[in-house]
């Protein structure tokens, strides 16, 4: 069975291999669009090399993790590469609307409402970058710790006990893979508009990608892992004195690689289809690159790109977190600004523009004065509690009105004249507010009491006011 399966195993890989050169070998001969092209080349190559990896761990199994540690690093780039080949198909409408705030809300897979002020704005693209990015960065450095792990004889490889740095790592790798899941999805979701009207194919691509780890993780890590710990699947002793002893572990990783062979195999055909050339760029005649020239800047000059894209994303990121502070702050000083105004530095709004309740109730005439008066007169009167009162203009402002409409001036010991018996303030017309009408005199046979109004007609016999006359 182990033979069978090393054969089986390795006819795949060539089966993939095969697939995988022919579509690579199109691109390269028709280079027309190298900032799509390079990503779609680099995610191409990622079956069959995955493939192989796979291989050569069911030809030495004792070297299993260090060579996975090549595979998980080809998974990782194929993410970000993809993630990349998808930003560079919405470069041009991001430049078409730039400075724009387009709101967007969508239902991603039918199940969460995820609304947005700025689709093409800097916030989103750099909270995506992160969450897209982290998981290469991770599954790289859960290699390394696996590598680590294993030399040190503390990994325990498909046995869940906290002893192992096994369960931690798959734990681990279960939050990251569900990080850039939701990430993804919400990202094609967003721009879901974007890939019908420029007839991009991104959900094919996205599953071309995705599809292959959600299934060699679940499926091969997990599930296999699950059937090793119940004993499902268990040692196989040797039939005759001459044969070999297979512990459960090399079983459990030969069905590991046929599954990643077989999975391979259907991704590569798959990537036919959606990574293969566009209409575009059959029709150009003459590319913009040769072979070597497309080779070197498909597969040669990813290191370097990759590291740039790493720093500028950290970049962008300092970038967004300085703007956020500056918002924030400015937005802050002018809170503090408004509440330092006093109500006569705000220009009052016309009652037109205001609500039908408000407007009412500017309407009315308020005195601005409280109606009682005080023994004690050398106190100034109270100001009024009503907050629609209208304020009073000093009597220096109406020159205009006829000497015989103004009060008689008061003596320096008489009570405040109420705010009622003044004329209507003219100055504010604009208010329209009717004035009220002075209250009628006192009859003279009856004894003035406290609260009785102070006039000139109430007045003009009483013993204890007199008034200047005019010749004064």
């Amino acid at each position: 069975m182990h033979v069978w399966g090393w054969l089986s195993s390795g006819f795949l890989v060539l089966v993939t291999i095969t697939l995988a050169a022919h579509t690579i070998s199109e691109h390269l001969h028709h280079y027309c669009h190298s900032d799509i092209q390079r990503h779609k080349v680099r995610v191409l190559a990622y079956p069959p090399v995955y493939a192989i990896m796979a291989w050569l761990s069911y030809l030495r199994y004792d070297y299993e993790t260090v060579i996975m540690f090549f595979a998980s690093l080809f998974e990782s780039f194929a993410v970000y590469n993809l993630y990349v080949c998808l930003q560079a198909y919405l470069q041009s409408y991001r430049d078409k609307y730039q400075g724009q705030k387009i709101p967007v809300s969508t239902k991603v897979f039918g199940i969460y409402r995820f609304k947005l002020k700025s689709k093409f704005g800097l916030h989103f693209r750099v909270i995506t970058d992160i969450l897209v990015v982290q998981f290469p960065i991770w599954n790289i450095l859960s290699a390394i710790i696996s590598i680590a792990a294993q030399i040190n004889g503390i990994y325990c490889d498909g046995q869940f006990t906290f002893k192992g740095a096994y369960l931690y790592l798959a734990a681990l790798d279960f939050i990251s893979l569900s990080i850039i899941l939701m990430a993804l999805f919400t990202y094609l979701s967003v721009f879901d508009d974007e890939w019908k009207d420029g007839r991009i194919r991104a959900h094919g691509m996205f599953w071309c990608v995705k599809g292959p780890i959600m299934v060699i993780f679940y499926f091969g890590d997990v599930l296999l892992s699950v059937l090793s710990y119940f004993d499902v699947i268990q040692d196989k002793l040797p039939s005759h004195g001459g044969g070999t002893y297979w512990p459960a572990a090399a079983i459990k990783n030969g069905y590991y690689v046929l599954m990643i062979c077989a999975t391979m195999v259907i991704v590569a055909i798959l990537m036919q289809r959606y990574f293969g050339l566009d209409d575009s760029d059959i029709l150009v005649e003459k590319p913009t690159h040769s072979y070597m020239a497309a080779f070197v800047d498909g597969y040669l000059a990813f290191i370097p790109q990759f590291l740039l894209s790493v720093f500028v994303c950290g970049g962008d990121t300092v970038v967004l977190a300085k703007k956020r502070m500056r918002l924030r702050k400015q937005r802050r000083l002018s809170e503090d600004e408004h509440k330092l105004l006093t109500p006569e530095d705000v220009d009052p709004e016309p009652i037109s523009d205001m609500p039908e309740n408000y407007a009412k109730i500017l309407s009315r005439s308020e005195p601005a004065y409280s109606n009682k008066l005080y023994a004690d007169y050398d106190e100034p009167p109270i100001r009024s509690r009503h907050f629609n009162a209208l304020p009073l203009e000093p009597l220096g402002s109406l020159p205009s009105l006829p000497s015989e409409n103004l009060p008689a001036p008061l003596s320096p010991k008489s009570p405040p004249v109420r705010a009622s018996s003044l004329p209507p303030d003219t100055s504010n017309a604009s208010l329209s507010i009717p004035a009220l009408p002075p209250p009628p005199a006192p009859m003279q046979s009856r004894t003035l009491s406290h609260n009785d109004d102070f006039t000139a007609a109430a007045t003009s016999h009483s013993t204890h006011f007199n008034p200047h006359t005019s010749n004064h």
